[in-house]
């Protein structure tokens, strides 16, 4: 593994964390929550992902939009689009992201107000695994270096990682319908 792989491989690995306890939280209907964690996730892999392309001005270029509008995913989105040309279907999906955006900025009350009306379901999953498999996917890595992830060392070769007191299968809430990683 090179050294910038040293730098990008753990943080694939805690996005990697996250995305299970996002789905562990949609799958027990704590819907805001896994929201709030869900918009995080996205926006932690798009700039995993803009590092391993070496796009610091993306980078940069993000951070200026300023305070929460920095996590502001349709905005991110929007801008790789134009950028890099990326082929993510933001139509299918926008509605989805802006609201788990709503919700990450909700995590403070005084926002409730400004926010308006948003919510989230179960179905949402759906598009939460796109993207972050989408982006994922783009984390310019070798080979040998997505081994070391969590998602492809076990889950990929069909192992299993009981998880916590009650044993939680990992890999099973991993693949739990989920139409984007196949098993």
């Amino acid at each position: 593994m090179t050294e910038e792989e040293k730098q990008i491989v753990p943080q694939v690995i805690l996005n990697d964390l996250k995305y299970l306890s996002v789905r562990q939280l949609y799958f027990n209907w704590f819907f805001p929550t896994g929201a709030e964690v869900a918009n995080q996730l996205i926006d932690n892999t798009i700039k995993v992902y803009l590092q391993s392309i070496k796009r610091q001005d993306l980078i940069k270029r993000i951070r200026n939009l300023g305070g929460n509008e920095t996590h502001n995913v349709i905005k991110i989105i929007n801008i790789l689009i134009t950028e890099l040309s990326l082929d993510f279907d933001l139509n299918t999906h926008k509605d989805v992201l802006e609201n788990l955006y709503k919700l990450y900025q909700n995590r403070y009350l005084d926002s409730l107000k400004k926010t308006g009306d948003c919510k989230t379901l179960l179905k949402d999953l759906n598009t939460i695994d796109y993207t972050y498999k989408y982006f994922r996917d783009r984390v310019n890595i070798s080979d040998q270096a997505k081994e070391e992830t969590i998602i492809n060392k076990i889950f990929f070769k069909n192992q299993d990682l009981p998880w916590g007191v009650d044993n939680i299968s990992l890999c099973g809430l991993f693949y739990r319908d989920n139409q984007h990683f196949k098993n």
